[in-house]
């Protein structure tokens, strides 16, 4: 089966090289891909291109990483077996993850992640067999901006009876709020408190509109 790992990134172009060497060290199949997306506005824009990163642009509309995701897994989904995410601080430690992955998501379809030796009850990267992704018609709830993505994986995974937790492969999230990593103005612009207050409402009404029930059934027609 092939993978895609799609990683949104702004304005870390270094960071993105390192997240890219570690994936190519660390993954052991022909089939398994990365991509940044990254948006043409960008002020590195040209610092990813000169990092020698496979790059993807499109066009949507909202910040943070939720838009592009979406964008990005709606054009990629039809090409690849699986779809998988990570932010752009989410660093590969275990040889021949992809390997695992592929073996979870062949056996049982759904939602799988690893351990990001942070939060092990939801999935901040996720993998998907790319038919749920195409049979919802999203990757992340439609209109989050960048919050309650992992909520909703989890949400959807844990109802349907397919979110599988593999501690054995580690995916380190390297976020400063754990003492992982340097704050910077992306980091401040995304976990703002309008930003929580925005993706939280959304979460909260797609659980209690019925929406979220229907995207459960529509998740367990595909297994």
């Amino acid at each position: 089966m092939s993978i895609i790992v799609i990683t949104p990134s702004r304005d870390r172009p270094k960071k993105a090289r390192g997240v890219y060497d570690a994936f190519l060290a660390t993954k052991t199949l022909e089939d398994t891909k990365m991509v940044f997306v990254v948006d043409a506005d960008d002020a590195t824009f040209t610092e990813y291109v000169g990092e020698k990163l496979p790059i993807a642009t499109y066009k949507h509309e909202g910040g943070g990483m939720g838009p592009p995701l979406n964008v990005a897994a709606a054009d990629m989904a039809p090409d690849y077996d699986i779809v998988g995410f990570t932010g752009d601080d989410h660093i590969f430690r275990t040889k021949g993850w992809d390997e695992v992955i592929e073996r979870c998501l062949t056996e049982h379809a759904g939602f799988a992640y690893g351990n990001d030796l942070i939060r092990h009850d939801i999935p901040t990267q996720v993998f998907i067999n790319s038919r749920i992704v195409l049979a919802l018609g999203w990757m992340c709830l439609p209109g989050a901006k960048h919050l309650y993505l992992d909520n909703t994986w989890a949400t959807l995974g844990s109802r349907a009876g397919c979110l599988f937790y593999i501690p054995d492969i580690v995916i380190e999230h390297a976020h400063p709020y754990f003492g992982k990593g340097q704050m910077d103005a992306g980091y401040a612009r995304v976990n703002a408190p309008g930003m929580y207050a925005h993706d939280g409402a959304l979460y909260t009404h797609w659980v209690e509109s019925g929406q979220m029930e229907k995207d459960v059934e529509t998740v367990r027609g595909v297994l």
